[in-house]
């Protein structure tokens, strides 16, 4: 693990979901029954994009996809704790921070796509 936490990529990678989690706290804080959909989306999908290395191995964007789903879910969890999650959800089923999490995980798996660890042919 301490080989990731030294590459720039991976790095940067952290920074970008760590920073867009800041903005979906700041936006749920002031409005609170307002749910943001695409946050964990975002979250979770930004981290393995930017940890791609091309050519490289693709534990990297491994590491990225997790570390993006850790913090999309402990956001969401945090937002829950401090009863910022009031919104409604899209799903037919469970709340805003169950949906957050099914979010961060399709999110996870949407950037694993775009980076290319997932062969679609």
């Amino acid at each position: 693990m301490n080989r990731y936490l030294h590459d720039e990529k991976v790095r940067s990678a952290v920074s970008a979901a760590a920073g867009l989690a800041a903005v979906w706290a700041v936006a749920a804080a002031i409005r609170p029954t307002s749910t943001y959909h695409l946050a964990p989306i975002l979250i979770a999908g930004i981290a393995p994009i930017l940890a791609r290395r091309p050519g490289k191995r693709t534990s990297f964007l491994a590491a990225g996809a997790v570390v993006g789903v850790v913090i999309a879910i402990g956001a969401a969890l945090g937002l829950a704790a401090f009863d910022l999650l009031r919104g409604p959800s899209l799903l037919s089923y469970g709340g805003a921070l169950t949906e957050a999490v099914i979010f961060a995980l399709l999110g996870a798996g949407g950037g694993l796509l775009v980076a290319g660890v997932v062969k679609t042919s």
